[in-house]
């Protein structure tokens, strides 16, 4: 370790990406910051895939934050 990192809490887990603190969202106007958390950027932007982790392909869905829920999708709204 060196002299300018700091050792972490009893139950922390290192970050291994640093746009989204392993989030998988950045603001969308600043994706270097992360959409939540500590570090979060509050500039009132909307949220995007970390372009760093959570980029998605051609077809594919990013990884959903937890707890989002689909409320309308390709085929409508979903009761």
């Amino acid at each position: 370790m060196s002299s300018d990192e700091k050792p972490l809490a009893a139950g922390a887990m290192a970050t291994t990406c640093a746009n989204c603190d392993d989030l998988g969202w950045v603001c969308e106007n600043h994706p270097d910051r992360p959409w939540e958390g500590p570090r979060a950027c509050n500039c009132g932007g909307a949220g995007a895939p970390c372009p760093a982790c959570n980029a998605a392909g051609d077809g594919e869905v990013p990884r959903m934050p937890e707890g989002f829920r689909v409320e309308v999708d390709k085929d409508g709204w979903r009761h």
